[in-house]
Formats: structure tokens, sequence, C-alpha cells
């Protein structure tokens, strides 16, 4: 019998407001609330620390609402740079236990320590030295969870907060993992959670027990995968990302200074995330066949697919349109014409709001061993034309050209490079 793997989720609590504290000590006891720019996104809180917490405010609140509920709270702007530097200084803490580490965002990763227990202990015994190892080095506490499995060691670091750790065992985990609500699996946000309560499906343990042919009949081919998932036989590989060459995906997201509200709005983010993704993977001299798309709605849950192509690319116009295809599908947007330049506008003249979008190319191969399909109209890219693009970009800035699609977008986007990162259900 294969002996089961000693996989850890960590996350970094109230991420952005700890930095902040750890930046102005000053702030320490106090409750605080990292906030957007007024201007941008209303100015909504990002972060909030425990005491904000426990005062009621929440993310996604705005500045009102969240001085409303805590009248002594403290407003500061985000620094994003900082908060990368403590992501870096945290990761250099994982890499000292085991090699593989896969981020899912800022503040969240995977550890694959099965191989580092000879060295270490057992997997609590490498939680519990993780923890106090980031709190002594860099004052910041994390949650983790501990299981055989990502989904499970996920649900576990959210299970107990913050500063705790849960064991979700073989013993364990029909008590722990089963009563917990639908909603707090990944990537089952608001639609999906609404689809499955009309299923009856209200808690993990619901999804775990129901029939995969009916609900194949409802998801198609996400069902075995969830329910693979929420019956803890999830077995995906921890992805080592400790160094660039091994990274397997190029991806780039976007928090938008206004919610999204349109298709053409969509259209034109995604087109300037794909620019930004295919220049990425130019100068990494990779093609990719796997195209992928998150979206983050009003309720701060993601929710993502992929599809596949017969062809690899790093041209952002075939990105945009897959990925448009994919936001078709997921956003329940009704007939919209996908074509390359020929996105039409949605019989619904307004969209459930966006907040986020993420996109990623997968499946990465050579592009020097790549032919291109020379009957796919969206492949409007030559060679000429794309060094000629990059060199422009390179010498003058990523906004100095940019076919007209992308004109217009009204973005003020805070860029946050994905490439290695998860942004699909595991």
């Amino acid at each position: 019998m294969i002996k089961d793997r000693a996989i850890l989720h960590c996350d970094l609590n109230n991420f952005f407001a700890s930095v902040e504290v750890i930046l102005n000590p000053a702030l320490r006891g106090n409750a605080v609330a990292v906030c957007g720019d007024p201007k941008k996104r209303h100015g909504i809180v990002l972060a909030k620390c425990e005491i904000a917490k426990r005062h009621g405010v929440k993310t996604g609140d705005t500045v009102n609402e969240a001085e409303k509920k805590c009248p002594s709270i403290i407003i500061v702007c985000p620094q994003h740079n900082e908060y990368s530097k403590y992501s870096r200084k945290v990761r250099e803490i994982y890499y000292r236990f085991t090699d593989k580490v896969e981020s899912f965002g800022i503040d969240e990763c995977w550890l694959d320590v099965t191989n580092s227990k000879l060295l270490f202990g057992t997997g609590e015994q490498i939680a519990e030295k993780i923890k106090s190892t980031v709190k002594e080095e860099l004052g910041l506490t994390i949650s983790i969870g501990v299981s055989w499995n990502k989904t499970y060691a996920k649900l576990g670091s959210d299970f107990k907060k913050p500063d705790a750790i849960t064991i979700i065992s073989r013993q364990n985990y029909r008590n722990i993992i089963y009563p917990s609500p639908i909603s707090s699996m990944l990537y089952v946000g608001r639609k999906t959670r609404q689809m499955f309560e009309r299923m009856n499906i209200k808690t993990i343990g619901d999804l775990a027990n129901f029939d995969p042919a009916l609900l194949r009949a409802r998801m198609g081919i996400m069902a075995a995968k969830l329910i693979q998932a929420a019956r803890g036989e999830d077995d995906d590989e921890v992805m080592n990302f400790l160094h660039k060459d091994d990274v397997k995906s190029v991806g780039n997201g976007a928090t938008l200074a206004r919610d999204l509200t349109t298709v053409r709005q969509v259209e034109k983010v995604i087109y300037v995330l794909a620019e930004e993704v295919g220049t990425r993977m130019r100068r990494k001299g990779v093609q990719g066949k796997t195209i992928s798309l998150g979206i983050r709605g009003n309720d701060l849950k993601w929710t993502g697919a992929q599809a596949s192509i017969q062809s690899p690319t790093h041209n952002p116009m075939k990105i945009t349109h897959e990925a448009m295809k994919i936001f078709n599908t997921l956003w329940n947007v009704g007939n919209i014409g996908v074509g390359t330049g020929e996105f039409l506008l949605s019989k619904k003249e307004s969209l459930e709001p966006i907040r986020s979008l993420r996109v990623a190319v997968s499946n990465l191969t050579d592009a020097q061993m790549s032919q291109l399909d020379f009957l796919d109209r969206s492949e409007i890219y030559s060679d000429d034309l794309t060094k000629t693009f990059d060199n422009l970009r390179k010498k003058y800035g990523s906004s100095s050209i940019s076919f007209a699609m992308g004109i217009g977008a009204e973005l003020e986007i805070e860029f946050e490079v994905l490439d290695g990162v998860s942004i699909l259900p595991t």
C-alpha cells in the first residue's frame, strides 16, 4: 500500500494588514483595514486585522461601511511592493523544508513535505516548525492545514484561524470536512452553490455521496473532479516552482478599478491580460495549448475553467478568443459572437458585476518546435509583426502599441503576475 503523502496548505493570516503593522508598529493594537483608493473600486476593504474583523468589518466593504461598523478603524493604503517582498521571504522559509512549493496567490502556498519527514519529523511537526519560524523571523502568523491531498489541506487551513494548525486525517475527515458548507470548497462560487442547493447538495458530505452520473448531466466533466475532491481522492501533485525553468504556466491577473458589467468591457480586459501573457511567453520562448480563465464576482469567490486548443500559441488574439468562449460558458452570458475581433454584444445588456479576471496559458512547449495553424483565423500575428510589437514595447513601454480592441479599456489595472500559479480548481 502506498503511504499517504504529507501535504500542507499555508495561509498567511490577514496578510496585507499584518505587513502594515510590521511596517508601522504604531498600528499595533488598533483596528486596521487596508483599503484601495476611494477613486478606484470605491475604496473597498482589501484586508483587515483581527480587531477590525471582530467589529464585523469584511473584505469588500466600502470605507464608509467599515467606518460605520468600527468608528475607530485606521485606514491605510496598500503597499503591494512590500507585500510581494514579505511573500518572497515566507516562501524562502518554506524552501528550507521542501522544494515542492506551489503558490496560490500572494499569501497561500501548498507544500509537499512527504520526502522531508526523515529530516524534520511528521507533517504536523513540520507545520509547527514552519509556523514558529515565520512568526519568529518575520512577525507574521499563519494557519496551516495538514492532510494527504491538496483539497483537504486547503480546507484544513480555512478551518481554524488565526495562528493555527488543523490535521485532516483518514480518521477524522468525515467529522471535520463532510459537515462543512459546500461554499467552502475551492472555486464553488455563488452560482455553483445555488445550483448545488437546488439539487439538495448543501454540505461537502452531500457532494461526496452524490451520484456522479446525475451531477455529470448537469456539470459535464467537472462533476467527477469535484466529487473526487469532496471525497478526498484528489491526487494532484504539488508543483515545484523553485526554479523558473520549472514553471508550467504563464498567467496574468487584474483587479479592476471599476466593476465590469458588459461583454465589451470583459473582452477588452481579457485582451490586455492576453497581451501581457503572450509577451512573456515569447520572452520565455514557449507556446501553450491550454487556456485558463478565472473570474471573481462581487461575492469575492473565484470560478474558473480551461480549454485545450489543437495547436500551441502565444498569440494574444488567440488567447483572447479562447478565453472569451470560456467566459461565455461560465457567466451564462447567452449568445455572443466569438471570433477574432468579432465579439458581439450579449443579448444581456448588462452582466453580473465582475471585480477581477485572470488569464493563463499552460501545457507549454518550445516555441521553436511548434507549427502555425494556417486554418485558424485568429493566428493573425506573423513572426515579423510579433517581433516588431515586442521591440517597440521593450523600447517605449508596454502600452506604446496595441491592437485597437485594447484601447479605451478604462482599466486602471493593478496587474498580478501569475506564472506557475493555480487559477483553477485543483
